[in-house]
């Protein structure tokens, strides 16, 4: 399938903000089920951006704006190629320590009722894959019986089955990530933003779960970019204030995105 992107965002900065400096990961890679054909990412700065890979395997870019009085606006635009590999991303040349995904965080930590029943099913003899597809199922089946008879579910987005399922699994040491990327609903509609997760297997490598769509990614998904959670993998990330205003200052914050993820 043939995927097109077209993608606006509009950021608000305070009066007295002087200079601005983004964490910026938007710029897909090919993988067994997507291959890039083009991409653009159109905002002020993005001409003498500094790019490098992160510590999550993603190519990032840091980009600068001097004294944002209106605001910060983002276009991005691209074509995908996709296919239906059963969610099976593989092994990536870029892919950090694969054991860095089994770190907590804040946003992962597990439900230790949940990992009971994991490692329950563990011991009945359940495989790893099998055990991924029987987490997804279960969280889904959370969802949809979580209102009463006469109500509708209660909305859980996205997001959040993404950070239940990673927690669970590195709850019984098998490493997880968080992938941001844009999935197509319907061919009449847009592609949105959209959250899920990546779990590895030894045989199979990185192999992706959508709890809250209750299905492997398929050829209507397009994958952005990974990390520990939410916030490491978010598309676009403020940069805290940096120390000066000369030519050093990207690389300064460079530094500092790469030690916040170690």
């Amino acid at each position: 399938m043939r995927i097109s992107i077209r993608h606006e965002l509009r950021y608000a900065f305070p009066e007295d903000t002087a200079r601005a400096v983004q964490h910026v990961l938007m710029t897909p890679c090919d993988t067994k089920g997507q291959k890039v054909i083009e991409w653009s990412i159109d905002m002020p700065g993005m001409e003498s951006a500094e790019h490098f890979t992160d510590a999550f395997g993603n190519l990032a870019h840091l980009v600068t704006q001097s004294r944002p009085e209106n605001g910060l606006g983002i276009l991005v635009t691209g074509i995908v190629d996709t296919s239906d590999a059963s969610g099976v991303v593989g092994r990536l040349d870029n892919d950090p320590n694969i054991a860095l995904f089994k770190r907590l965080t804040g946003q992962t930590r597990p439900n230790g009722n949940l990992v009971n029943r994991l490692k329950a099913q563990q011991k009945a003899g359940l495989g790893r894959v099998e055990l991924m597809h029987w987490l997804m199922n279960r969280l889904h089946e959370a969802h949809e019986a979580s209102g009463e008879e006469d109500e509708e579910p209660v909305e859980i987005v996205a997001e959040d089955h993404a950070h239940v399922f990673v927690a669970a699994l590195r709850g019984i040491d098998i490493p997880a990530r968080f992938v941001t990327g844009y999935v197509l609903e319907a061919q009449d509609k847009p592609a949105r933003l959209h959250a899920w997760a990546e779990a590895w297997d030894d045989s199979l490598g990185w192999i992706g779960f959508d709890p809250s769509a209750n299905l492997c990614p398929t050829e209507a998904y397009v994958r952005l970019a990974t990390g520990l959670d939410a916030e490491t993998s978010t598309p676009v990330r403020l940069v805290p204030d940096l120390p000066r205003e000369n030519d050093d200052a990207i690389r300064v914050a460079q530094v500092m995105m790469a030690n916040q993820q170690q």
